[in-house]
């Protein structure tokens, strides 16, 4: 067993609560808190009361019971860092140790201290899980087990059927089996594909066997039939080979040096002649320029005047007999040179003619030399021919080699599959005993299973339990609850009724009933126990005074029994009588709430 003694709550700027610390302390006993309004006319509503019970589930959970956005559960008044801080104890059969638990808001922190040694997860979500895991408790269980806040929490009754079921596993500590039964139902969904997927496979390879045999008979056909056309393509061949090497055996055999010495010296002479003209062509060009040059210097030699244009001396007659000596000079060079360019000209045009000659026995030659090569590549097309029909038999040798080798490679593939065949066949086996075998256990942690056999005897108690507090307080009602926690509710007439078909201050009963029975299973059955509960405004609505009277003397009696500490938040003044410890009084004065002592 678990036992959780919550010690000590802080708040300061949480909601209405301000700078000034609020500090609860959880003592046994029947606690009130209430309070009143200095700002609205020293009224009792919106003083703060249920804040004590936020910020205990804050504390432990990250959120308000009202549902409040964290952007406003900050005391907007002050601006200062929101803070709420719960310590505890747990004693159980793993140790006795102390606990502190302080969330913040502005910034968001989260801490928790276990035995003054922060053991703080690496995120807030983290922390606030194995804060869970510590007390052993979920929000819906909180809620239901030791908070009661009638105007912000759907009680048990009005919630939806599987909501119900939800909780009570909760409650009952059960919820193991259905993560089992959701557990199992993957692992099946898994396997049951896996199964699917290997039938398919089977039926797969099932075909493939039948289809490899049957295109086993069609090869061997086929392959018969293909060695008889290349037999018959080898038989061509050897005759053709046989027809192009006799071919090759009656031509000639060509000699192509005779007639390509013979037109090396013609290109030779040819170039020799060549230069010749070049170089004639060029003597012509000087002699040329050289007539032109002479006869231009002669026509420049002397004057008809009697004075030298150039030196302005006169002219005396031997100079002029030197003038006619000089020109008769270049005259005989001018007629020499046209001698020698005429011989030239004779020379070059009698060249043009040989290098006509010679180019035209050059192209004789290199026709012959054409037809000789090509005879010469026939000859060598032919040695081709019988290589390329050699290696092409050579082929299709190796081609029949292959296709008997291809049999024998399919008949390899056909045993291959048939131990494939047989593997998945023996893992279907090994697949539809696991299936099998979970649809077993999955009845077992079914509804109907050993779940339900638990419930039954966990019922047996819950409802008699139920049907006490029902008695104890007065309730003209019966509630029993099946194995799939299914209600029936009886009228005083013993008719079957519909929760809602009772009045507020009847379904009260019912409710307060169901949680006191929810309040002594958890402890009993899911292994935990708290020193606290919480009920918000329960005498302030549906419940008349002998309602009140009843559900005090269950409270008072829960009190001394179990050593409880119980919180009573009301804004009826006269409840403050029915506290057997504390009074805790809030005031609100300019929209801060802070606590102070109650004064009769």
């Amino acid at each position: 067993m678990k036992f959780v003694t919550f010690q000590k709550l802080k708040i300061k700027n949480f909601l209405s609560v301000g700078e000034e610390v609020v500090s609860v302390d959880f003592k046994q006993g029947l606690h009130i808190i209430t309070g009143i309004n200095r700002d609205k006319e020293d009224r009792r509503n919106g003083v703060g009361k249920s804040t004590i019970a936020d910020a205990l589930y804050f504390a432990i959970f990250g959120s308000t019971i009202r549902e409040i956005k964290k952007e406003f559960i900050s005391n907007n008044l002050t601006n200062g860092i929101c803070q709420v801080e719960v310590s505890f104890n747990v004693n159980s059969p793993k140790g006795n140790d102390d606990f502190v638990i302080v969330r913040s808001l502005n910034p968001s922190r989260l801490n928790i201290y276990k035995n003054n040694i922060d053991k703080t997860r690496d995120s807030i979500a983290n922390t606030t899980e194995y804060i869970e895991a510590v007390l052993s408790s979920s929000p819906e269980v909180f809620q239901n087990c030791v908070i009661m806040t009638v105007n912000n929490t759907l009680p048990f009754m009005a919630k939806s059927k599987v909501d119900k079921r939800k909780f009570i596993e909760q409650v009952f500590n059960l919820q193991i089996f259905s993560q089992m039964l959701s557990n199992l139902r993957e692992d099946q969904n898994k396997i049951s594909k896996t199964f699917d997927i290997e039938s398919t496979k089977y039926n797969e390879v099932e075909k493939s066997i039948t289809t490899y045999e049957q295109q086993k008979l069609l090869r061997v056909k086929d392959r018969e039939d293909k060695i008889i056309n290349i037999n018959s393509r080898i038989g061509s061949n050897n005759k053709e080979i046989d027809s192009v090497t006799a071919d090759l055996n009656t031509s000639e055999n060509i000699d192509l040096s005779i007639k390509q010495t013979e037109l090396e010296t013609l290109n030779k002479a040819y170039d020799k002649i060549d230069d010749t003209i070049k170089k004639l062509i060029v003597s012509v060009t000087e002699l040329k320029t050289n007539i032109k040059n002479k006869q231009q210097r002669s026509s420049e030699i002397g004057t008809s005047d009697d004075v030298c244009p150039t030196c302005l001396k006169p002219i005396e007659s031997h100079d002029r007999t030197l003038f006619e000596t000089k020109k008769e000079e270049y005259k005989c060079e001018i007629v020499n040179d046209t001698i020698t360019l005429q011989s030239n000209q004779k020379d070059i045009d009698s060249f043009k003619d040989k290098s006509i000659k010679v180019k035209n026995h050059i192209s004789k030659i290199n026709d012959d030399l054409n037809v000789l090569k090509v005879r010469l590549e026939n000859r060598k097309l032919l040695a081709k021919r019988i290589k390329d029909l050699i290696d092409l038999n050579n082929q299709l040798q190796e081609n029949i080699t292959h296709l008997n080798e291809h049999n024998d490679s399919f008949n390899d593939v056909i045993t291959q599959t048939k131990e494939r065949y047989e593997a998945i066949k023996l893992e279907l086996e090994n697949i539809k005993k696991s299936l099998n075998l979970l649809d077993v256990v999955k009845f077992v942690v079914s509804e109907e299973g050993v779940k339900s056999y638990i419930v039954k005897k966990i019922l047996q108690n819950f409802n008699g339990k139920l049907a006490h507090y029902l008695k104890k307080l007065d309730s003209n009602s019966i509630c029993i609850f099946n194995e799939y926690f299914e209600e029936e509710i009886l009228n005083e007439k013993g008719k079957i009724c519909a929760y809602n078909n009772f009045s507020g201050a009847e379904r009260k009963a019912i409710d307060l009933a169901c949680l006191f029975s929810f309040m002594d299973i958890r402890k009993s059955q899911g292994d935990v126990h708290y020193n606290i509960s919480i009920y918000d405004e329960l005498f302030d609505s549906s419940l008349d005074e002998k309602g009140v009277e009843l559900v005090l003397e269950i409270l008072k009696e829960r009190c001394e029994k179990y050593n409880e500490c119980i919180f009573i938040i009301s804004h009826r003044k006269e409840s403050i009588k029915c506290a057997t410890g504390d009074v805790i009084f809030l005031e609100k004065h300019n929209g801060i709430t802070r606590r102070i002592n109650f004064v009769e």
